[in-house]
This record gives C-alpha cells, sequence and structure tokens, in this order.
C-alpha cells in the first residue's frame, strides 16, 4: 500500500490546517537554501537575489504575445514562489511590476531578514485558494506558476484562481514535474499528482482518483506546451504557455 502523510491519512480533507501542519518541512528547506546561499543550486540564489536579473527566456518569449504596448508596466504574479522569486526583475521594454506570493510569506522573511537579503521583492502571504479574493479579476498581464500548484491544498481551484486573475489578452505560464506526490509517498506538501494522460491532457490525481484539468485549459489559447523527456519512462518536467482569451467557467471547464 502506498504510504501516505500523517495530514492525508488521519482527516477528511486536505485542508488549510492540514497543510499548515506539513509545511515546517518546506521552511526548512528554504532557510538551508538561504544559509548556503542556493545549496546544491547556488546559481538559483545568485539569479533570485540579484535585483538586476532579466526577466526568465520563458517568461520573456511569452511577453510578446500579450498585446502590451512597448513602455507600459508588464504586472506580473509570481504565486507560490518561495522566499523569492526566480521570474526575474528587468526587462528592456517594460518596468517590471512583481508581486510575489507564498502562504509561508512570514517565515520565508524572517529567513531573509536574519540573511541579510534586500533589494528584490519580498513575498506576501496568499494563498492559491484565496487568490482572486486576495487580487481581484484581470489584475496580472503575466501569472507565473512553476513547480508549485501541485503544493497548494486544492489544485482545480488554484488554476480557475490564476486564470482569472490573468487579465483577458494576458498570458499563464504553468510548469510542474509529473506525479510529484506519488513520487514523494504522499509526504509533506506533497499530496497532488499532476500529469499529461493522452488525449485527457492535463490531469489532478490523487491515491488513484483523478480530475480532468484540461478544460479549463482549453477555454484559452496554448501558445506552446513543452514536455520534456517526453519518450524516457518518465517526463521531467512539463510546461504550457497560456494566452487568456475569455473569461474562466469552471462548471463549463468540467463538463464532459
Amino acid at each position: 500500500m502506498t504510504q501516505v502523510s500523517k495530514a492525508l491519512s488521519n482527516t477528511p480533507t486536505w485542508d488549510m490546517k492540514s497543510w499548515q501542519d506539513e509545511s515546517p518541512a518546506e521552511v526548512g528547506f528554504w532557510d538551508r537554501w538561504i544559509t548556503t546561499q542556493g545549496d546544491n543550486w547556488p546559481k538559483d540564489f545568485q539569479r533570485r537575489t540579484d535585483p538586476k536579473a532579466p526577466l526568465t527566456p520563458m517568461a520573456a518569449d511569452l511577453v510578446g504575445a500579450l498585446d502590451l504596448t512597448p513602455g507600459t508596466p508588464l504586472r506580473i504574479l509570481d504565486i507560490g514562489a518561495g522566499p523569492l522569486s526566480y521570474v526575474g526583475y528587468d526587462h528592456p521594454d517594460h518596468q517590471i511590476d512583481l508581486t510575489v506570493v507564498d502562504p509561508l510569506a512570514e517565515s520565508y522573511n524572517a529567513l531573509l531578514d536574519q540573511a541579510g537579503i534586500k533589494d528584490v521583492p519580498r513575498p506576501q502571504p496568499g494563498y492559491f485558494e484565496t487568490a482572486l479574493q486576495d487580487f481581484g479579476e484581470n489584475s496580472f498581464d503575466l501569472v507565473w506558476c512553476f513547480n508549485s500548484l501541485d503544493h497548494s491544498i486544492d489544485p482545480l481551484l488554484g488554476l480557475y484562481n490564476l486564470l482569472s486573475v490573468c487579465r483577458v489578452g494576458g498570458g499563464l505560464i504553468l510548469s510542474f514535474c509529473p506525479n510529484e506526490a506519488e513520487k514523494g509517498k504522499y509526504k509533506g506538501l506533497h499530496q497532488w499528482n499532476l500529469d499529461m494522460q493522452g488525449d485527457q491532457g492535463v490531469v489532478l490525481t490523487q491515491m488513484g482518483k483523478k480530475v480532468v484539468l484540461q478544460g479549463l485549459i482549453r477555454q484559452q489559447k496554448v501558445v506552446r506546451r513543452i514536455v520534456a523527456n517526453p519518450t524516457g519512462v518518465s517526463k521531467d518536467r512539463v510546461t504550457f504557455f497560456i494566452k487568456k482569451i475569455a473569461a474562466v467557467n469552471l462548471s463549463q471547464a468540467l463538463l464532459t
């Protein structure tokens, strides 16, 4: 039998309290990352702490498709970012207005203060599940969600909110490593699996049960999709570049 975390096995639902009970390991990971200046990923640390770091090529490639007038601010939401954003802080044609959000922002800011890290945007507290309430519809030109949606409390609601807070004409970059919960034996914040499954597209699974998320994505325009190592035993990473072309309707997205 697959080993499951205490939070998932002992409660009727994976809720905010359960998520918070499992979060100390996540804070511990980032504590090591900050105190060692990147641990095994020193270039990652250098990029996130450099206030002149250019917009990552993944994001910069999508900006050209977002109907932005040169010289206008580029409003970016990086959600589930951890202590610092990876998306970048500089673009030649746009001033970047970056909002960094993470549920553990209070703990991360304390670690950043201890390390004396400043001059880059700090995270503010917030959840995927409350993003629409916190920011409102059509609030951002670009939403960046990298390796974090499957760490949330309710990924279906989370994806709906990410698409909702993105403005029509704006874009969402959704990137994930498939089946993280299965690989991690449902420990800690790894309670959900995202994956690509044939004609069904993006699916969300947990302990053998499944919901298809592709309906939400099909309501918009997929500019590009990258599946790393698509012919291997397992996919390393799946990344969607999505342009929002219409309002989001969750009920219609789930119709089969």
